[in-house]
């Protein structure tokens, strides 16, 4: 249960896979940046989230750090470490997907449908 006290917190990653240099190529998407753009503004105004409990991840040539699968993964585990109990946590992710076997360990989230990096 959310009390007064709880901390709101996200991690919203983005991917339209300019520039990348995937094998195979992945096709490049226009809108996943504007997506999580979208949803930092939804989770600030809507759902009270602060700006400053909210990690952006894109691909965007600006970006010191890219939405690797480590980068992800470290984000992920800030975001938990940090966490006490009753706060909020949130994952968003946009961009290209992929089915992997649980075994494979290639799997950012141990689950059958996984997202991907341009690092896949």
């Amino acid at each position: 249960m959310v009390n007064s006290n709880s901390k709101k917190m996200a991690v919203l990653v983005g991917c339209n896979y300019t520039n990348t240099h995937a094998t195979p190529p992945l096709e490049v998407l226009s809108g996943c940046i504007n997506d999580v753009v979208g949803m930092r503004e939804t989770l600030v105004k809507l759902f009270g989230f602060e700006e400053s409990h909210i990690e952006l991840l894109t691909d965007e040539d600006t970006n010191k750090v890219m939405p690797t699968a480590a980068n992800i993964k470290a984000a992920l585990n800030r975001m938990i470490d940090a966490a006490q109990p009753g706060d909020v946590l949130f994952f968003h992710y946009s961009g290209h997907g992929v089915q992997v076997p649980k075994i494979s360990g290639d799997a950012i989230v141990p689950c059958d449908n996984n997202i991907l990096t341009g690092e896949y």
